[in-house]
């Protein structure tokens, strides 16, 4: 149940109309309301409630939507802060459109408490959605009702149409340098990223310091260059690797946690009626109960029963379809390594929680529930600074980038993944279920463009190696292979550039 909304300090219709036009002031007084149908997602402990189409009376082709996005532990301080993505489709019998808006057209309506900051609420520049963060110094929960303008030009709506809302926590990693490998020798062996002298050898750690550095690979001096067992497991050696290339610098906003199962659910409720719901469902293999999976179909939609739990049995196309549909896009290795060290200097062989100690972790994936948990109790309202290592929290928070599942990322690591150049998601994947995104590497049967990261747990009774579940921030050990079936231990989460 919803707490009372408390009215923004800022009024929104000032606010508004300042953005746009004074047709707009009408609307917000009356808040005139087309009867549709609601539906809201939970992903993790996000929420979205109360969705409605509110149109302009004195503008017809000027509707709006109005929802509200509610989570626990969120925050802003000096470091960075998280942030909801919001999206939204419109859901038809024949399948469901993507409900675009207006850029600059978000509003913040009102606040769960008084005490709670003021929304900044950011619609994307493609409008394939918003991000709403809180605008100050903050810890705790947030509870915000938001105003979108939606684009009636491309996404008409009629009458009784359903919308459905979507959110995702996401945690904003704030522009600056990337600091590639490790001090220890021993990363070496796996793949390690390092700075070469005129010979080939290791002479200290890689620094990426612009966001469009183009980036020398190979053995010379001062180029980024790593050795290798095998070039389909490591990579090829090759390069450069254009300034195109999404190397971390640039700030952007990655998922807080991998995708849940609730998510992968609600993506392919949408694809309902379509042939692509049979093509990304991921709940035949045979292991896939005994190892976690919950999502199930019931009267004509898809269901988790466990919804906030890790999604499971899911490749590359699948994850590369929900990040599509999501409006979102993959994220790199490089990135990975931004969002895991954040500006610290690197450690010898240290995880994502910049410790090489990972008896101190205790954020375990239970065997039996195959759930996140915290074997002493805590939840994540006692995270701190201090303690976040306990949680595998990353030094943005960022949570599980070791521990749970092998993160799948774009990777440097062939001719495929670096013609990566970070293009969003448009909200559509087509009628067979696939993401259609110029540039995005495809196919998850041994092809090429992206790798595995941060070490995966394969479930009860199996053997453990390769550093598994937990690997250092900078071993690549399978950080050029783009294989691997649908299985327990591979996993994913999307990322957005951050908007200027």
């Amino acid at each position: 149940m919803l707490g009372t909304l408390a009215p923004s300090h800022q009024d929104p219709i000032a606010r508004m109309c300042s953005r746009t036009d004074s047709l707009l002031a009408p609307l917000l007084v009356a808040l005139v309301a087309v009867a549709l149908s609601a539906s809201g997602v939970r992903a993790t402990d996000i929420r979205v409630e109360h969705v409605e189409s509110v149109r302009n009376p004195l503008d017809a082709r000027s509707p709006f939507v109005a929802v509200t996005v509610s989570w626990d532990n969120a925050w802003f301080n000096e470091r960075n802060h998280d942030a909801a993505w919001l999206f939204f489709k419109v859901l038809r019998p024949s399948g469901y459109q993507h409900l675009y808006l207006i850029p600059e057209s978000g509003v913040l309506l009102a606040k769960g408490e008084v005490a709670m900051p003021d929304a900044d609420v950011l619609v994307a520049d493609d409008g394939t959605g918003a991000f709403v963060r809180p605008a100050s110094t903050w810890r705790g929960r947030l509870q915000y009702r938001v105003l979108l303008r939606q684009d009636a030009e491309r996404t008409p709506l009629n009458a009784g149409t359903e919308i459905a809302a979507y959110a995702v926590e996401m945690v904003y990693i704030p522009e600056g340098p990337v600091e590639l490998g490790d001090p220890d020798p021993r990363a070496l062996d796996y793949g390690a990223f390092f700075r070469s002298d005129a010979s080939g050898r290791p002479a200290g750690t890689f620094r990426i310091t612009a966001a469009d550095q183009e980036i020398p690979v190979g053995p010379d001096a001062g180029s980024l260059y790593y050795q290798v067992r095998r070039d389909i497991y490591q990579g090829d050696q090759s390069g450069p690797i254009p300034g195109t290339f999404p190397n971390g610098f640039a700030g952007f906003y990655l998922m807080k946690y991998e995708v849940s199962q609730g998510e992968y659910a609600a993506f392919l409720s949408s694809l309902a009626g379509w042939p692509g719901a049979g093509h990304r469902a991921n709940v035949g293999d045979p292991l896939y109960r005994e190892r976690g999976g919950s999502i199930r179909m019931t009267q004509g939609r898809f269901v988790a029963d466990h919804p906030d739990r890790r999604n499971v049995f899911w490749h590359w196309d699948d994850m590369m379809a929900f990040t599509d549909w999501a409006g979102l896009r993959p994220y790199t290795e490089f990135e990975f390594t931004k969002a895991a060290r954040g500006p610290l200097e690197p450690q010898p062989l240290e995880y994502p929680w910049n410790s090489a100690d990972f008896d101190v972790m205790q954020r375990r994936i239970h065997p039996e529930s195959q759930d996140a948990v915290m074997l002493n109790g805590l939840d994540e309202s006692d995270m701190t600074e201090a303690n976040r290592a306990q949680f595998g929290a990353s030094y943005y928070w960022v949570m599980d980038l070791a521990g749970s599942m092998w993160e799948k990322v774009v990777t440097a690591g062939d001719e495929v993944g670096r013609a990566f150049t970070g293009n969003h998601g448009d909200g559509t994947v087509d009628s067979y279920g696939d993401a259609d995104v110029a540039g995005w590497p495809s196919g998850y049967k041994a092809s090429k463009g992206y790798g595995y990261r941060g070490g995966g747990y394969y479930g009860r009774a199996v053997s453990q190696s390769d550093f598994n579940p937990f690997s250092p921030i900078a071993l690549r050990t399978y950080g050029a292979w783009s294989g691997g079936p649908r299985n327990a231990a591979y996993g994913f989460r999307a990322a957005r550039t951050a908007p200027r």
